[in-house]
């Protein structure tokens, strides 16, 4: 942000004559105003190939010198590392040499850029990542690729259009190498878990506290592919989940014959509800509910189009008070 920012000269880019490049030029002030006006130039630079081998923004150094970014690729033509733009003693957008010495000297570092090393196969998939400067070298975040064993609980969610209302079973596990599983270990040790179906939808996220706790989010899909639930760690603990768990809990979705949606309940934290009713007129209902106390602190109803009415209570001191609607009432809990 602080080269970018210094970027506001009147620049006089001169790009290399014999390489292939795009220049473009970006006016900053109104040109037409009176004195030098602001503009930023950037000159990007591309190889045999046709791929981008360096960017070089004119004079947008503090100094006024260009800002340069080299692009390297590996042998197999894949571009692993993204170097950190650095300070060139020109200033007028010309291709440059010695671009990664001159980041590591201006960093004072080896490693000025992030590495992705990748697996050694057409899929090109990451294994591991590295961000830029020495200190995060032995903290790589790791990436693993694999499928799902059988202990993924496998929920199913219908709905009926005509009462808009939706249900959920629990029927059993999903079968072993049914979903893809993606492994990330940040740079803490961290571990995190994605399970995927095979049309790319998550199903479930699995955070590990320890070796043999964790923490898992289910995503549950209807028959037409929607978004129905979310269900929380606390919620999936216990495997089946019966409606007062949905309504304390979860995060619910309903939609109509059309495939909008128009319901969205959250869990005890807050709750929106949206209808569209025959009129096409956008209706709610909002619960709001302390975090820190078990009691309702306003419900309010209405629709768009009319008069909104809403209710609240608030305990002085303690919580601030959210005001919405044309006209509130207010009860002071003692």
């Amino acid at each position: 942000m602080l080269f970018a920012a210094s970027g506001f000269l009147s620049a006089q880019a001169n790009p290399s004559i014999g390489e292939n490049y795009i220049y473009t030029k970006t006016n900053l002030s109104d040109p037409s105003l009176p004195g030098t006006p602001k503009i930023a130039e950037t000159v990007q630079y591309f190889d045999g190939l046709g791929r981008p081998s360096q960017v070089v923004s004119v004079k947008a150094s503090p100094s006024g010198k260009d800002l340069v970014t080299q692009i390297p690729y590996d042998p197999f033509g894949r571009q692993t590392e993204s170097w950190l733009p650095a300070p060139m003693a020109t200033s007028n957008g010309a291709i440059q040499s010695g671009v990664g010495s001159a980041a590591q000297t201006y960093y004072n570092d080896n490693f000025p850029f992030s590495r992705n090393n990748m697996e050694a196969s057409p899929l090109n998939r990451v294994l591991s990542q590295v961000q830029p400067g020495s200190d995060w070298q032995q903290h790589p975040v790791g990436l693993e690729y694999e499928v799902n064993g059988g202990d993924i609980n496998k929920y199913t969610a219908t709905y009926n259009y005509s009462t808009l209302q939706s249900s959920i079973s629990l029927s059993g596990t999903y079968g072993e190498n049914q979903l893809y599983k993606n492994t990330a270990t940040d740079e803490d040790g961290n571990i995190s878990i994605e399970f995927k179906n095979k049309e790319g939808q998550t199903i479930l996220v699995r955070k590990m506290l320890s070796a043999a706790e964790k923490a898992d989010t289910y995503y549950v899909y209807n028959e037409y592919n929607q978004l129905a639930y979310v269900i929380p760690p606390l919620a999936s603990v216990s495997g089946a989940v019966n409606q007062t768990i949905l309504d304390q809990l979860c995060y619910q979705y309903k939609y109509d014959e059309r495939n909008r949606l128009v319901e969205k309940s959250f869990r005890v934290k807050a709750g929106n509800t949206w209808f569209m009713t025959a009129r096409t007129v956008l209706c709610f209902r909002r619960i709001l509910i302390s975090e820190r106390l078990p009691i309702v602190l306003r419900h309010r109803d209405g629709c768009l189009r009319s008069m909104i009415s809403s209710e609240e209570w608030y305990i002085p001191g303690f919580l601030p008070v959210w005001q919405e609607g044309r006209s509130y009432r207010r009860k002071l809990i003692a």
